[in-house]
């Protein structure tokens, strides 16, 4: 039987409907891409030979041809820095495992694979990419002087997918695309050593038109943090229309992050359906150096941050604005929203900007977080993102004080539908579930919680210097003895609508907030 399109084409132009189907196949064969299979280039792939040399040929055969398939069929290849040509793929069947060469001197520049200037580069093919790492570091995890890192470099590429394959053991950070346009990250499962020195996962640095998806990683470090560390360009270009989606992240730092290195600008970027795990920090933005941080959402994110290996503070959201150095411009952070977030921490939500910087025009909506344990938090201090920072005093740090979320120095917060539980056993310490200091233009609304102790002597919401607020619609849960304690903040300045007050002994108070700056 002629199939429809050739009796049409037949119709039309007269001519047999077998030339047609034989133009149409070889116009579909044409437009196949070569493939270059590097066992043909004298690739061993036993996992002792050095096959670089092959590995080179076959793509630079494939770049000659104008593009085509470097293909790995199952075995273990052996290599040093690997240079990707535009218009060429990597193609890793299944059971093919590419191996980083544990020996510096094979590698030039010091990375596995590298591109730079570069267009329509694809990694892919259901194999695996091993860094070696721990041939990079001392037994104690310290770095050796020189590493592979990042593993994955592409720098002023255009148009760079990685898809539907395995990393493992990056010796330093895994996947760094710089300044590049058009990235998409799709299906990679990225499990480092979570003792790994600096062994972040994804680290987009000024890029654009990023798209991140359907990720598995587990990272000693930061899983996918957004840069601009100006290494390419000063001024730094900015780091902007990127979406993360649909990801499971396990990290020894942050599992989505922001910064530190902020040289440049972040706009318009969408974190959403994450799932966080065994992490120290959930969610975090650092701003340093300058940068600004704007229309960025969390969205239906759940986070838990009980790391799996060693303990130290917990943070689930974090936002620090403050200079790197004494000389350091200051960032802006404003419009940044959280919604639909489901927290289980023994920790704390820290968001603080500066006294003559406030952050502005931040949203919370719709936020469930479960207190599991209660840290000591006297003397802690907030986490700084490097150790190359000047100092800070009290009055931008606010890590100490003893509450559930914690906002400092902001002009313009809302705080929707936010739900604090207490649900450590045993006796609870005494903790505020939330408290402002030095905030303007505030609104709670659909809030429920109540103080951690029983009986206790802080109020469940504390003000410290808060101006133009309303809290509506918001209810103390059984146990609260004092719903909103203030100091330093005119009452007459506080709007209170349509609140369920019915378990509080006293609904205003001055007097039962914590006092962190006299």
């Amino acid at each position: 039987m002629t199939p429809p399109v050739s009796r049409s084409l037949t119709a039309r132009f007269g001519a047999p409907a077998r030339f047609w189907a034989f133009l149409i196949g070889a116009v579909c064969l044409a437009a196949q891409p070569s493939w270059f299979n590097v066992r043909d280039f004298g690739a061993r792939g036993d996992g002792q030979s050095n096959d670089a040399p092959a590995i080179r040929k076959a793509i630079e055969a494939a770049a000659g041809a104008g593009g085509g398939v470097v293909y790995l069929p199952p075995g273990n290849y052996m290599s040093g820095t690997l240079v990707l040509r535009s218009h060429v793929t990597l193609h890793l069947a299944p059971g093919a495992t590419l191996w980083g060469s544990r020996s510096m001197d094979d590698y030039g520049p010091p990375h596995l694979i590298y591109a730079r200037d570069a267009e329509n580069i694809v990694i892919e093919g259901g194999g695996v990419i091993n860094g070696n790492g721990e041939a990079f570091w001392e037994p104690d995890f310290k770095p050796r002087p020189r590493r592979p890192s990042p593993l994955l470099r592409f720098e002023r590429c255009r148009r760079v997918r990685i898809r539907d394959i395995a990393i493992r053991n990056a010796p330093g950070w895994t996947i760094h695309p710089l300044e590049c346009d058009g990235v998409w990250i799709q299906g990679v499962s990225i499990v480092n050593h979570l003792r790994g020195p600096n062994t972040d996962g994804i680290d987009p640095d000024s890029s654009r038109n990023v798209f991140i998806s359907d990720c598995f990683i587990e990272a000693g470090d930061d899983c996918i943090v957004l840069k601009t560390t100006g290494q390419l360009s000063r001024p730094a270009p900015p780091c902007e229309n990127v979406i993360v989606t649909r990801c499971t992240l396990v990290s020894d730092d942050a599992a989505l992050k922001l910064g530190t290195e902020s040289l440049g600008d972040f706009r318009h970027i969408l974190f959403s359906d994450c799932v966080i795990r065994g992490t120290r920090v959930g969610l975090a933005i650092y701003a340093k150096d300058g940068g600004a941080f704007e229309a960025v959402r969390f969205s239906r994110i759940s986070i838990d941050t009980h790391p799996t290996h060693r303990e130290s503070l917990q943070w689930p959201v974090y936002i620090d604005l403050e200079k790197r150095y004494e000389d350091s411009p200051v960032s802006r952070v404003r419009d940044i929203q959280f919604s639909d977030l489901t927290i289980y921490t023994r920790g704390r939500i820290l968001v603080g900007g500066m006294p003559d910087h406030p952050l502005e025009d931040l949203v919370f909506r719709n936020v469930r977080m479960r207190i599991t344990g209660f840290e000591r938090v006297e003397t802690a201090s907030k986490p700084r993102g490097s150790s190359r920072v000047r100092p800070v005093g009290r009055e931008l740090d606010y890590a100490s004080v003893p509450a559930a979320l914690i906002f400092a120095n902001l002009r313009g917060l809302k705080l929707h539908d936010v739900e604090v539980f207490w649900e450590a056993p045993g006796d609870a310490p005494e903790r505020h579930a939330l408290y402002a200091a030095r905030v303007e233009d505030l609104e709670i609304a659909s809030f429920a919680g109540r103080q951690a102790a029983a009986e206790g002597k802080l109020a469940v919401i504390g003000f410290d210097e808060v101006r133009r607020a309303v809290i509506r619609d918001s209810r103390a849960q059984p146990g609260s003895v004092v719903f909103l304690g203030l100091r330093k903040t005119d009452p007459n300045d506080i709007r209170f609508v349509n609140n369920e007050l019915t378990f509080v002994r006293d609904a205003v108070l001055e007097g039962p907030v914590h006092v962190h700056l006299p």
